[in-house]
């Protein structure tokens, strides 16, 4: 029985070659003599060779040109080069960037334009499938999905397992962030403070991540955050709440990915041994004002035990960049941001009223200040990814985009942002690839659909006129993004102006 079930599976892979091996495809493309950039182990070994997709799916690679005959679009790759659909392992499409719910409010047409346009930014900088790390409702992933044109989204349930009235429940109002919050875990400590309504078994890490796991998603988001800026110290996880998330996580056949980017969170969540930790490291405590090319011993022991547990680290160096982006004048100003911006909310930015989270972020503070401050917690977490990279550390690529209410953080912009800043923090171009790719494609178990260029894989696929193998900018090369089996072109996806 086995073997028929087996038989079946592969068969349509392969049904639409003839008796003499030829390719007869109904809806398909083959690709010819382009560079083939893949990888089943982050490991390349770039050949020049052909590809065929018959409707979503890839049926033939080979370095041999294939007999093809039937319905198929034909693509000379002579000089360039394909890689797999690009993973961003980290977004909140829910959010519209630099808007609160009372923006949205008032300005509806700015947020729809902005819906609209989203997953075409996504993969206009080559990002085909995306991870949804926070809440997000039916009603989100259903207009999302309702698009014509959209990246593959996954997702970590309806909300995130924060802990009561911690990170980021705290930022809702107290008489709405419980319903707002339906996976939350309880929490003990919080226990006078949780409205008498919510029963403690429905929110033990077993009922929690059995409820996220009947909602579609992938993975389990949680949360170690005491604080930050002027927040008063928030409840966390303790070590057997954290522990019993990953066992049902596990058990679950889920992911456990937990935001944390200090020494403390870090220090944490290695010592558990948590799947991802969905940031880098660059909030030092303490060590906050060691010199920029110097990592303290504590640091380093804490890298090392996640490189030796090979946990998956995603630095979103972006988060850290998009807020500093809020003080500079020009960011605005950048033409890349035509392309994956609508013009009108690119005016509103411009605005008084759409620059009030960089009033709210930073007050009278000089801008010179300002980037003296960022500038040194970029250089911290580019130091601890660095040390990764140089450590056999498995480093996935995320952005966090929008990691808050700030316009710095643009869809598909941020992606490509994030590429050039590991870049520059010394990352090897092959480890940036699988970042983006074979790692995440692995960690979130999604291998076996997306992550490299295979026979019977997705056909997500990027064509670009660079190697990015050799130039970091082969990422704004792009001429063609193959979308399950679909050729678009990339300009057609950008922003109408």
């Amino acid at each position: 029985m086995k073997k028929i079930i087996l038989l079946i599976v592969i068969l349509p892979l392969f049904s639409c070659k003839d008796t003499q091996g030829r390719l007869t495809l109904t809806q398909g493309v083959h690709i010819s003599n382009i560079t083939i950039i893949s990888s089943e182990d982050a490991t390349y070994s770039p050949y020049v060779g052909h590809l065929v997709i018959e409707k979503d799916k890839i049926v033939y690679l080979d370095k041999n040109e294939p007999s093809v005959s039937g319905k198929f679009e034909k693509i000379d790759g002579t000089g360039k080069f394909v890689i797999p659909g690009l993973i961003d392992s980290h977004v909140h499409i829910t959010e519209v960037q630099g808007m609160l719910p009372h923006h949205m409010e008032k300005y509806p047409e700015l947020a729809e334009e902005f819906n609209k346009q989203m997953p075409r930014s996504y993969l206009y900088h080559g990002f085909t499938t995306l991870i949804n790390l926070g809440g997000i409702s039916e009603e989100q992933l259903t207009s999302f999905n309702a698009q014509p044109i959209k990246p593959d989204l996954f997702h970590t349930g309806r909300s995130g397992a924060s802990v009561a009235n911690g990170y980021p429940m705290n930022f809702a109002p107290e008489q709405f962030r419980f319903e707002g919050t339906p996976n939350f875990v309880y929490l003990e400590s919080e226990a006078d403070n949780i409205p008498a309504k919510f029963e403690p078994s429905d929110h033990t890490p077993k009922a929690v991540v059995s409820r996220t796991k009947n909602s579609g998603a992938i993975a389990v988001k949680s949360y170690y955050e005491s604080g930050f800026r002027n927040m008063p110290k928030l409840p966390v996880p303790t070590k057997s709440i954290m522990d019993d998330l990953l066992s049902e996580a596990h058990s679950n056949g889920l992911v456990l990915t937990v935001h944390g980017n200090s020494l403390e969170a870090h220090s944490f969540l290695a010592d558990v041994g948590v799947d991802v930790i969905a940031h880098g490291l660059w909030n030092w405590g303490k060590y906050k004002d060691v010199p920029k090319d110097s990592l303290p011993t504590e640091i380093r022991n804490v890298l090392d035990l996640q490189i030796q547990k090979q946990i998956g680290y995603t630095p979103t160096l972006t988060v850290i960049a998009g807020e500093e982006a809020l003080a500079d004048d020009s960011f605005l100003s950048n033409p890349e941001l035509n392309k994956i911006v609508p013009k009108k909310l690119l005016e509103w930015y411009r605005t008084e009223e759409g620059k009030w989270f960089a009033k709210d972020l930073f007050g009278d503070y000089p801008a010179e200040e300002i980037h003296a401050i960022y500038g040194r917690i970029q250089a911290h977490a580019k130091l601890a990814l660095k040390y990764l990279s140089d450590n056999g550390g498995l480093i996935l690529f995320g952005t966090d985009t929008p990691s808050a209410p700030t316009y710095g953080n643009q869809p598909g912009h941020n992606g490509f942002w994030e590429l050039k800043l590991m870049d520059e923090a010394g990352v090897p171009l092959d480890q940036i690839l699988a970042s983006a790719t074979i790692n995440n494609a692995k960690a979130f178990k999604l291998f076996s659909d997306v992550g490299s260029i295979k026979v019977g894989k997705k056909a997500n696929l990027i064509l670009m006129t660079k190697n990015p193998l050799k130039e970091i900018e082969a990422y704004n090369a792009i001429e063609n993004i193959v979308l399950r089996g679909k050729v678009l072109i990339r300009e057609n996806l950008s922003a109408k102006q």
